[in-house]
């Protein structure tokens, strides 16, 4: 078996983080109450719509952001991992959150309060994980060479 070529999985696993937090970020923002004040009143009705502004919104302020920070490391010895593995975390954590708000709305309406809460809190981090996990596997099983 040749090495795995540890370049293309992080670079799709980069590729992967960036999406799945931009994503995220966009469902639970294009969500909230301040989201939906700075909008016109024409594109708050439009969910497709308040969708793209917001993802807009999310990947310029990520650009703006990293942008100066590349910029003053540029000849650092810059670890993108460690940035990249922050921002798989929090696309995690916010899918999770999502999974929760989705499952509260639906589904085990008749039980009481704290035994609902904590099925549905399990529940979603099970819902969540699961396929983080095996897409993780998939990118590296897609990179084995035998």
């Amino acid at each position: 078996m040749v090495a795995m070529p540890y370049f293309l999985v992080n670079l799709v696993l980069d590729f992967f983080s960036l999406i799945l937090f931009c994503t995220t970020s966009v469902a639970l923002l294009s969500r909230s109450r301040l989201a939906r004040f700075w909008l016109p009143a024409q594109l708050r009705q439009r969910r497709a719509l308040t969708l793209i502004v917001t993802q807009g919104l999310v990947l310029a302020v990520l650009a703006i952001v990293a942008g100066p920070v590349v910029a003053r490391l540029r000849y650092a010895k810059i670890f993108s991992i460690l940035l990249f593995d922050a921002l798989f975390f929090i696309g995690a954590m916010n899918s999770v959150v999502l999974a929760y708000q989705f499952l509260d709305a639906r589904c085990f309406l008749s039980m009481s309060k704290l035994r609902r809460q904590l099925l549905i809190a399990l529940l979603s981090a099970v819902i969540t994980c699961v396929p983080l996990l095996a897409a993780v596997i998939a990118i590296f099983g897609l990179f084995i060479i035998k």
